[in-house]
């Protein structure tokens, strides 16, 4: 219990320490504030430091500017001096008469004019012609007023107004220069060499006169003193700032001049100014912010000052945006912490109390559980709590299984383990792992699950009963297989044989239908395996590149005589664009289209029947498409179930298994398609087929010239013929026009499907004729016959019609002269037909016999073994399931004694393998019964072709 009392305390010093987290966070928000206050203030404070050290610029260029303007005007009066006083000077002639000569005012009131010489009135009047000649270009250039030529004796001053009206008052002038020239006859000799600076305030505020004056040496003796006056403004010296600057010109006994402190300004007005030659820095208390520079060489100095409160009340919005923002963030904080003391630290003080009475609790549960329930330490194993049933089921494990236990618990391999206790007891044990006291512990709880084990042992034994079924039911399809397909195989062969002769009047009529007959059954022997292959996926589909044109157009000639038969129409439209090669299963491709194509035929009362392959996207969809009854849209869903059979209307009828849609719709899924119906009741039902476009090949365009620019006239009633007309000419490049009433020339090609003809018969006039069987038929000069299912012909026949190429088309040959020819070509084959049912024998041998072959026979494989001692055959066929010694048996036999002679076997079991179970014996094919001439041929002609060559390759084995 202690834990849960040091839980309390810790809960109760996280509190206070919320709280001064809280304090903290709001005391480093306010700080953060005011460091971003102070540092934007003292940004703003160096900006300042900028402005008045770029207006400390201004007002020392204007005083540079000054003392250079006064050096060269002094420059240019020494020179007049000296050359007047010599007697030289060119201006005087140059410039006589231009310019008034000067008048002598007295300086002071005991000044005497008269006393200036001659050789004196000559140089100022050279000066003013030359002054004069430039009053224009120094006005304009530097600002200048005027200049004073005050002599050195008799102290009386020449004025030179470079303005229309004086600059100065004429009181205040003499006043100030009586004092500056005052000033300078004063000072020490080693102090006149020094240019005298002063500035007269103007009439308006911020502006006046500045003043500089020098002395003018001949010979070095002090001959006259030269001033000049020039306006100033302190506007110049402050920069185009947003705040209100103070400026203020001083003298060198800190004496303001001239000040700039008016109207906003008055705020920056100091009442006393820095004792310092140069200081920058806060006065009064830190009252306003002063700048004070001396402005070299005069002795003037210049002092900029703003007072502090005017920088702090651009930063008032700031500072009260602060102080808002610090107020709205201590509110938020103090309602975050109490919202979260509430939330977690009263419910967690709450909880920690609560905790001791679950602890109390839990522990009463654990020990009243149905189960065993314990918690066991994961570093050493230890039982820190169980129940009593968990304890007797621990006691009765073994020191190994305990070990184990811990072992797994302690890795963490798997959450559960089974273990036998020593009273043959099933328990398993599962856990998690958690945390306890502070400690990693895993939570067990144990099981006895005997009943179960006892119920998995009785589902494994229904399992292995379910595979003996299932394999009793693969035995039982080929047993049955097997047993329908051996007698049926004597039905289908010697109807197959009997067709092959001349039979008399009726008697063909009774053997057509017993071999229709035959093939519905056999139809439905397939339908059932093939469903039964599909259900347990041994049905495998075999891709390999094949032709869909071919394969569409074989289905279609397959079923034409049927669909003539019932006064139907049967349209085969293959487009232009459909691959001339794809990869699949045609086998299986056939069995579906024919399915579809023969409920079609099936359910077809009048009308026609189509089937289209086009392509759409990476897609070839085959569409067959009746007019027949139709199907209900409620029957629609169930329409592809096993078993389900549907007539006219959707009624039940008895006829079929109904498996043939259900195993399509296996099919097409198997090679990666889909299957689609869509139907109408009373208007037919079309279903379509989609299949992918796996390693499609397609033919190169080839137009041939034969066809190229063609006309050809078109008069077709059917819609759908006549567009997949107009497509199919127009890739070959004819010109395809409909024909109404029109004349036509004779070499035109007139196409129609009725009984029309145009009032010019052409050379070429094809009529599409739904009764016609078989390739396109020329019925008299120049008129052909084409049956809509080889619609796709018509290039071709077109083609073979303006060539005169008969070896387009070329003419099957009859049964007869088939079989005749196979009767010459085989007769020096000899085949070994081994079958313990003596009617198979026998038909097996007849149909080799009517092939042209040499046969002898054999009852079993012992039998067998005894006739090729006696006599050479060529090859083998043998049936697979004998008595005595199996068709596998025998294979293996003759392989084992070094027999290389082709076995085939001849097997009733369709299963898929069958087929693998006879390869793998050593034989070189596998035949399904029945076993028809249409199946022998081929094989028996490809392994009769090997005889024939190993022959010619050894001739002494031949013998």
């Amino acid at each position: 219990m202690k834990y849960f009392s040091s839980f309390r305390t810790t809960v109760k010093i996280s509190r206070y320490l919320f709280r001064t987290l809280a304090l903290l966070l709001w005391a480093l928000g306010a700080l953060l504030s005011a460091f971003y206050i102070i540092s934007l203030m003292h940004q703003r404070e160096s900006d300042l430091r900028q402005e008045y050290y770029t207006g400390y610029g201004q007002a020392q260029n204007y005083i540079t500017r000054s003392a250079s303007i006064m050096r060269e005007i002094k420059y240019v009066a020494e020179n007049r001096l000296n050359a007047g006083l010599a007697g030289l000077d060119m201006l005087n002639g140059v410039f006589a008469g231009k310019t008034s000569r000067p008048e002598f005012s007295p300086l002071y009131p005991n000044s005497d004019c008269s006393r200036t010489g001659t050789e004196y009135h000559n140089a100022v009047d050279s000066l003013s012609y030359f002054l004069s000649y430039w009053k224009d270009s120094f006005s304009d250039a530097y600002d200048l007023n005027r200049v004073f030529y005050i002599s050195g004796e008799s102290l009386c001053m020449a004025d030179f107004n470079f303005r229309s009206a004086s600059s100065g008052t004429a009181a205040t002038l003499p006043k100030s220069l009586q004092q500056q020239v005052t000033k300078y006859r004063n000072a020490r000799q080693n102090g006149r060499e020094d240019d005298l600076y002063w500035v007269v305030p103007g009439s308006r505020a911020g502006g006046g006169y500045f003043y500089v004056l020098t002395p003018i040496y001949v010979a070095n003796k002090l001959q006259a003193l030269l001033g000049i006056e020039l306006s100033i403004r302190l506007e110049d010296f402050s920069t185009a700032s947003t705040l209100p600057i103070g400026v203020t010109l001083v003298d060198q006994n800190n004496t303001p001049v001239i000040s700039l402190s008016e109207g906003e300004r008055k705020a920056s007005a100091l009442s006393v100014y820095p004792a310092q030659a140069s200081y920058y820095g806060y006065t009064d208390g830190y009252k306003n912010l002063v700048m004070k520079k001396s402005l070299t060489p005069s002795s003037l100095s210049i002092v900029y000052s703003l007072a502090l409160t005017t920088v702090v009340e651009n930063f008032k919005s700031l500072i009260f945006n602060a102080l808002l923002l610090n107020l709205l963030s201590a509110t938020l904080l103090f309602m975050l912490a109490w919202l979260f003391e509430r939330k977690m630290f009263s419910p967690a003080e709450k909880n920690a109390l609560q905790l001791e009475e679950n602890e109390q609790f839990n522990r009463k549960i654990v020990a009243s559980a149905p189960v065993g329930i314990c918690i066991l330490r994961i570093s050493d194993g230890a039982n820190l709590i169980s129940n009593e049933l968990a304890h007797n089921y621990l006691s009765l494990l073994t020191f190994e299984d305990r070990q184990r236990i811990i072992h797994i618990i302690c890795g963490q391999q798997v959450n559960f383990v089974d273990v036998m206790t020593s009273n043959n007891t099933n328990l398993q044990i599962s856990f998690v792992h958690s945390r306890y006291l502070n400690e990693n512990v895993a939570i067990c709880v144990l099981v006895d699950i005997s009943a179960r084990v006892r119920m998995e042992e009785s589902l494994q034994e229904m399992a292995a009963a379910a595979e003996q079924t299932s394999q009793a039911k693969s035995m039982f399809l080929a047993t049955v297989s097997h047993e329908l397909r051996t007698p049926l195989y004597g039905i289908i062969g010697n109807l197959d044989l009997i067709k092959t002769k001349a039979l008399p009047d009726g008697v063909d009529r009774l053997v057509m239908a017993m071999d229709n007959s035959s093939a519905l059954l056999l139809n439905i022997i397939s339908d059932i395996l093939d469903f039964s292959k599909i259900e347990s996926e041994q049905l495998k589909i075999e891709p390999r590149c094949f032709s869909p044109r071919e394969v569409v157009s074989q289905i279609a000639g397959n079923y034409l005589s049927l669909v003539v038969k019932k006064r139907l129409g049967l349209y085969c439209f293959i487009d232009p664009d459909v691959p001339q090669n794809l990869r699949g299963d045609p086998v299986r491709l056939q069995q579906v289209l024919s399915n579809l194509l023969n409920n079609a035929i099936k359910f077809t009362r009048s009308g026609c029947l189509l089937i289209r392959v086009y392509r759409h996207d990476d897609y070839l969809l085959f569409q067959v498409r009746d007019t027949g009854v139709g199907i209900q849209q409620r029957e629609l869903l169930r329409l592809f179930d096993p078993f389900v059979q549907l007539g006219g209307g959707g009624q039940q009828q008895s006829h079929g298994t109904g498996l043939g849609l259900a195993i399509c719709e296996k099919l097409v899924n198997l090679m990666d398609g889909d299957i689609a119906v869509e139907s109408e009741t009373g208007l037919g039902s079309q279903f379509t087929i989609r299949l992918p476009l796996y390693q499609a090949s397609y033919a190169p365009p080839v137009l041939s010239s034969d066809l190229y620019g063609r006309v050809c006239w078109l008069s077709v009633r059917n819609a759908a013929l006549e567009i997949y007309l107009t497509r199919l000419l127009g890739a070959e490049g004819i010109r395809v026009k409909r024909h109404t009433c029109q004349d036509i020339g004779y070499e035109s090609v007139f196409i129609t499907d009725d009984e029309r003809t145009p009032a010019v018969r052409p050379r070429v006039w094809i009529r599409f004729m739904l009764s016609h069987i078989g390739p396109a038929q020329e019925m008299s000069e120049g008129e052909w016959w084409l049956s809509p299912a080889f619609a796709d012909a018509l290039p071709l026949l077109l083609i073979k019609i303006y060539r005169g190429d008969q070896a387009l088309l070329p003419a099957l040959p009859s049964p007869a002269a088939v079989q005749q020819t196979a009767q010459d070509l085989n007769n020096d084959i000899r085949i070994l037909v081994v079958d313990d049912h003596p009617i198979n024998r026998r038909l097996l041998a007849d149909q080799l016999e009517s092939l042209g072959y040499q046969v002898i026979t054999a009852n079993d494989g012992v039998d067998a073994l005894g006739t090729l001692q006696k006599q050479s055959v060529d090859i083998i066929l043998t049936d697979v399931n004998m008595p005595n010694m199996d068709g596998y048996q025998l294979t293996r036999r003759l392989r084992g004694q070094g027999v290389r002679l082709p076995v085939i076997g001849v097997t009733a079991n369709a299963l898929a393998e069958e087929k693998q179970r006879c390869l793998d014996a050593g034989m070189d094919s596998c035949l399904s019964k029945p076993v028809t001439l249409s199946v022998l041929m081929p094989t028996l002609a490809h392994f009769s072709q090997l005889t024939r060559q190993r022959r010619q390759q050894s001739p002494a084995d031949a013998g």
